[in-house]
């Protein structure tokens, strides 16, 4: 009988993690970046709509029609109040209300993409519906059974200790409440080309296959409804990323190495839909 995964780490070790991944995408000017792709369409830098930027503020496998399929699949509506782990620049949250009119709250670790992502945000008149939090994914600043949807979107290669992520999500989801999770996953084999979009090294990188996902939301107390691997739209959407030079923010030998890894069937896009009781 196999036993549990372990994901879990000593609580130093981990904010040692935390600190070397909040480095990691504080790198660069992502505003400016984001900025001269609404000049150089001919748009107003002060007032636009998330779709001008055409995906680059939403930089997982698939982009923003990515974000739309889990949306769908998730049930995401005007009503639905959603959390988006790990939110980044806030691409994701912007996409979901403007286009499903949901209520959305991100948290993310790097203080420069929260602050970007709130101006952002401002610009395209939805600060109404979404808002963003400074804070670790691993401790929510939230009350328990205050919201129907968490979304966890190619954040969890980030993070080892993946068993209290998932707990924080039962905890702050309601009864009834959907799991969406949307990672590059192991598939076998070994990685050997760093670095990847969302690490230098291997350091901080704690990449799993599937299953172990599944178990560790089972012991959590999610029920798994379904998983899918698109793989085959991973491989074009990364092929056209790399033959255009790799989207604003990401360095393109990143790119290159993560499609190799997916062309080899090391690694993959691994959907997980999960809810509560």
């Amino acid at each position: 009988m196999r036993g549990p995964p372990h994901f879990a780490r000593a609580k130093g070790d981990a904010m040692n993690t935390e600190e070397s991944v909040a480095a990691h995408y504080g790198r660069g000017k992502v505003e400016e970046q984001l900025l001269g792709i609404i000049k150089a369409g001919g748009g107003n830098p002060e007032h636009f709509a998330p779709a001008d930027l055409h995906g680059a503020d939403q930089l997982h496998i698939g982009g923003a029609a990515a974000t739309t399929r889990i949306a769908q699949q998730s049930g995401i509506n005007a009503s639905t109040r959603v959390l988006d782990l790990g939110s980044g620049t806030g691409g994701v949250s912007r996409h979901i209300a403007h286009s499903f009119g949901a209520t959305v709250h991100g948290v993310d670790l790097t203080p420069e993409f929260v602050e970007l992502a709130r101006s952002l945000t401002a610009r395209t008149g939805l600060t109404d519906q979404v808002a963003f939090s400074q804070g670790s994914i691993l401790s929510l600043p939230f009350d328990d059974d205050c919201f129907d949807v968490a979304l966890l979107i190619h954040v969890g290669m980030n993070i080892q200790d993946k068993d209290t992520v998932f707990a924080e999500a039962a905890r702050v989801l309601r009864p009834g409440g959907v799991f969406a999770i949307y990672d590059v996953m192991l598939m076998g084999g070994d990685v050997e080309g760093y670095p990847l979009p969302w690490a230098l090294t291997a350091d901080t990188s704690f990449m799993q296959p599937p299953l172990a996902y599944s178990d560790a939301l089972s012991q959590t107390g999610f029920i798994v409804d379904r998983e899918a691997k698109p793989l085959a739209p991973g491989i074009a959407f990364l092929e056209r990323a790399t033959s255009s030079g790799g989207p604003a923010g990401v360095d393109l030998p990143a790119m290159v190495n993560l499609l190799a890894a997916f062309r080899s069937g090391v690694l993959a896009p691994v959907e997980i839909y999960a809810h509560l009781p």
